[in-house]
């Protein structure tokens, strides 16, 4: 009896492995596996997290991957960054370097100039005292060769035009005495200019009845009476333009021409103190550099 069962189990498994065999009845490895046991339905469950477990790590693998490439990225990145900061680093150093050398380089032109600035004062004061002291004494020398002398006319002026007194000026010089100063003084320049000397004569004097640039019209008269070879009636206008300003830039123009004159009229000791006043006040300008040297 016991032999008949064995034998029925035996043929029994046998068909069933012959079944499996046929049909794929149990295998877990198939897509769709059917006719599993408990056991074999745990393996699949088991295979089936070990197969998502193994996406899982395939993803997660291509993440860390893109996460590299990032990270390598963000590397070179910062290494550009730090190179660049590097330079601007060094820039700037530099720079700083450059500013200090800089700043002791001005500071030393600054104490040049200072330096410089100070000599040249110091000049310019003995410059200014000589001039001074030499315009003194022309200004001196003038008075006591020519007194001063109010009334005293041009030769270029006409006879029958006296200017005595406002009410016995000609009708020409009233004109000329409402005109605005400025345009006054360029019609006078312009007329000098072209050598009309009687007009600028006429300019200039009305100048200075308005007390307008008294100073450069006397000068200027002065010029007038020189270029027409008065020498003798320049003097005084030259006399009087120092006395009321020695500031003009004309000056060293006229010491020169007072020198001349005074040489013109025979006057040889007083035109070489002009020669020697002009050297020593403006040795630089041309007039001084023409001037003959006379003791």
């Amino acid at each position: 009896m016991k032999k008949i069962i064995n034998i029925a189990a035996i043929l029994a498994a046998t068909s069933i492995f012959a079944e499996v065999s046929v049909f794929d009845a149990g295998n877990i490895n198939t897509d769709n596996p059917y006719g599993l046991t408990e056991n074999e339905k745990v393996l699949l469950n088991n295979k089936k997290k070990v197969d998502r477990l193994d996406q899982n790590i395939g993803t997660m693998q291509s993440d860390v991957s893109l996460v590299q490439e990032n990270i390598e990225g963000v590397k070179s990145l910062l290494d550009s960054i730090n190179q660049r900061i590097l330079a601007i680093e060094t820039r700037v150093n530099e720079l700083e370097n450059g500013l200090n050398s800089q700043k002791a380089t001005t500071a030393k032109d600054i104490t040049n100039l200072k330096s410089l600035i100070k000599a040249n004062q110091t000049k310019q004061n003995e410059d200014v005292k000589k001039i001074t002291t030499a315009l003194s004494e022309l200004t001196s020398l003038i008075d006591n060769k020519h007194p001063k002398d109010t009334n005293q006319k041009s030769n270029l002026e006409s006879k029958d035009k006296k200017t005595d007194t406002d009410n016995q000026k000609s009708q020409h010089l009233k004109q000329l005495d409402n005109m605005a100063g400025a345009d006054l003084l360029a019609m006078a320049d312009k007329a000098y200019k072209a050598k009309e000397y009687l007009k600028a004569s006429e300019c200039f004097t009305v100048l200075i009845s308005k007390n307008y640039k008294p100073a450069y019209s006397n000068f200027m008269l002065g010029e007038i009476e020189y270029f027409n070879k008065n020498y003798k009636n320049a003097v005084p206008y030259y006399q009087k333009s120092v006395a009321i300003s020695q500031k003009g830039n004309y000056m060293p123009k006229l010491l020169y021409h007072t020198a001349i004159s005074f040489d013109k009229i025979g006057d040889t000791k007083s035109a070489n103190k002009f020669y020697k006043a002009l050297k020593q006040a403006y040795p630089d300008s041309a007039e001084a550099k023409a001037a003959p040297d006379r003791k």
